[in-house]
């Protein structure tokens, strides 16, 4: 080997950026982005708990994979790499760009695998030449949820490992950083445990593990201002102003806000800008554990209910069959206790809040009222704007709940959805006696709403104040919309902070409509409705009799 090559060998050896340019150029890529550069020189830091954040298609991937070929490169005889992805799929196509790259590039090729000489070689491990014979290969790749107990490692890389589908519930997300929580199992003493990811959710994997500990670098689409990214961020952005474009050339202005308006403001702001702090106590007011979860029935609820975190024996009322979407330890929580007396309801609304352009749903609430408590006892949403589906299964669930009142809230149609729902509502009229379980008959008005202001405050200042007092009763099929409990969960006074609102709208419109019967103490109402109650059943008897009137008012 002559000088010149020496100290080429030498330089590759040494210096991974440069390493990096070198098999860029190997496989065909033409230049190395600055990024790329940034990233390879972070990943060299003497730090043995660090991660790399980039945007959605940085390709860190990419980096990673070639610093784990580099490092075989290094220490063929001794380095024992685990490749863990969020998928065992994904985990074999990175173990595949490894692979082909080692047979690719002219200074990598002595690493290429010799069956004959016992080396693995397959679609999820591989062995490199020079391997010293031990029961972890040089390179395994495992998907998050495989099997990696038992082997040992040197170099352990979590990429991508957090999902949407994985952190979409509490439990999701302690059983995830469960997983990861074996890497520090299985590296030996003085391995290195390398993350490298986007946010995928405002409580992410990477703000626990920089809670731990872990040192992290961001390189955002933009720089993110006085915000920041939850990390330190690239030296590219140093200079940089709040704003400043990181690549114009692939994502202009218009780009940016094209996929702002796709993706929604909070998943743009945690997958491009690298921003996940967004469920601040303050900003987002509303908590799942201030309603209450019962099953009421359709025409009857308890006459009194309360509200609380532990029953009387002290044991949780935390409702755990329902997965909760809120922050932290936010979720559910059934009554500690419930009247066993039951009284029909006073009233039942319902607030519809018809589609605009097809943008949104057509989302609807049920809210019934007895003795200071509602009682949500549906919600949802439904496609088709103003067709006659969607007008049908609104008149078909308002029938179904007994709702006297149908609410339309109409800002730009013009009365339109109210027009058109009433006749298919007369459809579903009964006269008393006509069905069996409507002896009473049924029937329900329409009427249109006109709506002001902010919308955000709107659901806030209507849902607030009866969530905080604990009188909003939620019927379990309603808390388990996933839909809901993210709107719920995630709305704030900022205009737009939410893609989609209508149903948690539908839902606090319904809940406002009440207001002027929230005022009475729902414990002296209770005590009104049982006396009612009780002059209602001597008042059957008093007609069951002969007629001598024997009931005497106070």
């Amino acid at each position: 080997m002559d000088e010149q090559t020496k100290q080429y060998v030498s330089r590759l050896y040494a210096d991974f950026p440069f390493f990096l340019g070198e098999l860029w150029h190997e496989i065909g890529m033409k230049s190395m982005p600055r990024h790329h550069r940034e990233i390879a020189t972070w990943l060299m830091e003497d730090r043995r708990r660090r991660g790399v954040l980039a945007w959605r298609g940085a390709a860190k991937t990419w980096v990673t994979i070639a610093y784990c070929c580099w490092r075989l490169f290094r220490n063929p005889g001794k380095e024992r790499i685990t490749y863990v992805s969020k998928s065992e799929r994904a985990a074999k196509d990175s173990l595949y760009l490894a692979r082909k790259w080692i047979g690719q590039a002219r200074f990598l090729q002595h690493l290429v695998p010799e069956r004959e000489q016992g080396h693995r070689d397959s679609a999820l491990m591989f062995d490199v030449n020079g391997a010293e014979a031990d029961r972890t290969p040089s390179f395994a790749a495992y998907g998050i949820t495989g099997q990696i107990t038992g082997i040992r490692s040197t170099c352990i890389i979590g990429d991508d490992v957090e999902t949407s589908e994985n952190t979409l519930t509490l439990d999701l997300r302690r059983r995830m950083r469960d997983q990861v929580a074996e890497f520090e199992n299985i590296i030996v003493p003085g391995g290195d445990i390398i993350y490298l990811g986007t946010p995928h959710h405002e409580e992410t994997l990477y703000d626990y593990l920089i809670k731990g500990g872990y040192s992290f670098r961001a390189w955002p689409v933009m720089h993110p201002g006085a915000d920041g990214c939850g990390c330190e961020l690239g030296a590219m952005f140093d200079g940089m102003e709040a704003g400043d474009l990181a690549w114009p050339d692939r994502f202009g202005r218009e780009e940016l806000a094209a996929r702002e308006a796709a993706e929604g403001r909070s998943k743009f702001r945690m997958q491009y800008l690298l921003q996940w702090r967004l469920g601040d106590s303050s900003l987002t007011p509303l908590r799942l554990a201030d309603a209450v979860v019962f099953a009421m029935d359709r025409d009857r609820a308890p006459m009194r209910i309360a509200w609380g975190v532990t029953n009387a024996a002290g044991q949780s009322t935390r409702v755990e069959d329902i997965p909760s979407l809120g922050f932290g330890t936010d979720g559910f929580h059934s009554p500690i206790f419930f009247d066993k007396e039951w009284a029909p309801y006073t009233g039942c609304k319902m607030w519809v809040d018809p589609s605009g352009r097809g943008e949104d749903e057509t989302a609807y609430a049920v809210v019934a009222h007895l003795n200071g408590f509602l009682f949500a006892k549906a919600a949802g949403g439904l496609e088709g704007g103003y067709g006659p589906d969607t007008l049908e299964e609104i008149a078909l669930t308002a029938k179904a709940n007994r709702v006297t009142e149908i609410l339309v809230e109409d800002n730009f149609g013009q009365g339109m959805m109210a027009q058109l729902l009433e006749p298919v509502l007369s459809r579903h009229f009964a006269d008393p006696g006509d069905e069996p379980d409507l002896p009473e008959g049924w029937s329900c008005s329409v009427q249109t709403v006109r709506v002001s202001g902010q919308k955000e405050i709107r659901i806030i200042e209507g849902l607030e104040p009866v969530l905080n007092q604990h009188r909003l009763v939620i019927h379990p099929d309603v808390a388990k919309d996933e839909t809901l409990q993210h709107q719920w969960t995630r709305v704030t006074r900022q205009r737009g902070c939410l893609d989609h609102d209508d149903r948690i709208e539908a839902l606090a419109m319904a809940v406002r409509s009440w207001r002027d019967e929230m005022a009475p103490d729902p414990d002296r109402a209770a005590e009104r409705s049982r006396q009612r109650l009780i002059e209602d059943e001597l008042r059957k008897l008093r007609r069951q009799g002969d007629g001598t009137s024997w009931i005497r008012r106070r």
